[in-house]
């Protein structure tokens, strides 16, 4: 029987690497090494397919391309599992050891597996009305991420699963938003907090996460969603009279991207506006945080740090 090989299409299907970057990877670092089908085109092998997936993990985690491309199969999955002092990979091991505890992890994934999302849907609501949004947050969102993660570096979930289940994970927890709101409307109170990213910056779940805690604690919010320029994020938080202005950086941001729009922004922020961060990029990088900056490590941190801000600087609602 003939090995089973993979089109550059199907690679990229597969593993959310592009055409072009795995041509590059090719020519500069040597890696993948396809062989050529009949009619002379990219034919991958398995092998290369699963290390491929690998490398797409990694470069999510931080990771540049000239580190770990032409790494042998061991020294990448040794990254991943955490045996390198790796700041962005080191700090998710308390959630890494949450996805061995979680409960029905294979059910989790097998709805995924098999494009039952509504399922996925419905369990995490039930979650949410027995055990509150904020416990769902800080004790299911970040293993369930991780635990997608894992399934889809073994091949047993698709891209574009993996993007189903995100976007039903931001459904809920919007409509669980929602619902809070309802609940208590006429109770928002200051801090005023406006959340987004800065430029470059599109991941939003972890933003989203933060805002679940900002809801429970009765925050008046403005959400700008991601990527806002500075210019934008100064503006906003001067017409809107903003007291908190809550920043996501992931892992892809690097430590310059982090450093310099926190500099600009605190150059540029009126008197008396504070700056709360998280995300991965931003714990990564916790030491050269500029000062006053005050760091998230998680999203329940959220919830102390606007009881804080209460005590310390009591204001009118």
């Amino acid at each position: 029987m003939t090995e089973k090989t993979w089109s550059i299409a199907e690679v990229e299907r597969e593993t959310g690497l592009g055409k072009d970057t795995l041509r590059v990877w090719e020519r500069r670092y040597g890696f993948p090494q396809p062989r050529r089908d009949p009619l002379g085109e990219r034919a991958y092998p398995h092998d290369q397919l699963q290390r491929l997936r690998l490398l797409k993990r990694l470069l999510d985690a931080g990771h540049r391309p000239g580190k770990v491309v032409s790494l042998p199969l061991v020294q990448l999955q040794g990254l991943l599992q955490g045996n390198h002092a790796d700041p962005v990979i080191s700090r998710r091991q308390g959630a890494a050891v949450a996805v061995a505890e979680l409960e029905d992890a294979e059910v989790w994934v097998r709805w995924l597996v098999s494009d039952q999302t509504e399922l996925i849907r419905q369990a995490l609501q039930q979650q949410i009305l027995r055990h509150g949004l904020g416990h769902v947050v800080d004790q299911l969102v970040a293993p369930l991420c991780i635990l997608v993660g894992q399934s889809w570096m073994k091949g047993e979930v698709s891209v574009y699963q993996e993007h189903l289940f995100t976007e039903t994970l931001q459904s809920v927890l919007r409509e669980a938003i929602a619902s809070v709101d309802a609940s208590g409307q006429a109770l928002q109170r200051s801090p005023r907090v406006l959340l987004t990213t800065t430029p470059g910056e599109q991941h939003g779940l972890g933003l989203l996460m933060a805002e679940c805690h900002f809801a429970l604690e009765s925050c008046v919010r403005f959400v700008l969603g991601t990527s806002t320029p500075v210019a934008d994020i100064v503006l906003a938080a001067r017409q809107l009279r903003i007291d908190v202005l809550a920043l996501s950086f992931s892992a892809h941001a690097s430590r310059r991207d982090v450093l310099e729009n926190l500099r600009q922004l605190l150059d540029q922020l009126p008197a008396g506006t504070e700056v709360w961060v998280g995300g991965a990029a931003a714990a990564a990088h916790s030491r050269a945080l500029p000062e006053g900056v005050v760091l998230m490590r998680q999203p329940g941190d959220v919830s102390q740090q606007v009881q804080a801000w209460r005590q310390r600087l009591p204001r009118p609602a």
